[in-house]
């Protein structure tokens, strides 16, 4: 069984929708040895927003009963796989959890060097993200970098959910066909 983790700041937004993205292409996909989850850096006390609930319904997506919840150790030790949505998020995992460097990422770094390194053909999916991660250094998690950024939209309006929606679905379905390309 393989665990994967998304991350993001209070597990409103990003994180629940690339969970719920990746779960329902898995399933299509006919790949049953994978679970995933989410959860966020800090503890978020209000519910999902309102207009992510409606805009997540046009992808197929029920938020309305999602509770937002903070990442543990327990869960990043068991993380196969841990993907930030921000490079902020993939550094606070790892400092959190030295040993998980070599398994985490954010989304658009992994989908980037996944594309250029190719699928998942045979192997492990930890030997894949060490081919994939081949050359990383903790270094590369410092500073902001906007290319390796899903914004927040939280304060937003629609178009700002759409747009974040979007990128997380297109990703997602890039991830789900290189990591497990076998299958579907």
């Amino acid at each position: 069984m393989v665990d994967v983790l998304f991350v993001c700041t209070g597990n409103l937004c990003r994180s629940p929708s690339a969970e719920r993205f990746l779960t329902r292409l898995l399933a299509q996909a006919g790949v049953e040895d994978v679970t995933v989850e989410s959860a966020g850096i800090v503890g978020a006390s209000i519910g999902v927003p309102d207009l992510l609930v409606v805009e997540a319904a046009t992808y197929g997506l029920d938020l309305r009963h999602h509770v937002p919840r903070r990442v543990d150790h327990d869960t990043l030790v068991r993380a196969d796989l841990v993907i930030g949505m921000a490079r902020y998020h993939a550094r606070e995992i790892v400092l959190a959890e030295p040993g998980a460097f070599a398994r985490t990422f954010t989304l658009r770094d992994l989908v980037r060097r996944a594309e250029k390194d190719g699928p998942r053909m045979e192997g492990t999916l930890a030997d894949w993200l060490g081919s994939i991660g081949a050359g990383r250094r903790h270094l590369d998690l410092v500073g902001d970098l906007p290319v390796d950024d899903i914004p927040d939209p939280i304060g937003g309006n629609a178009e700002v959910y759409r747009g974040m929606l979007a990128e997380v679905a297109a990703l997602t379905d890039v991830l789900r066909r290189l990591a497990w390309p076998a299958t579907g």
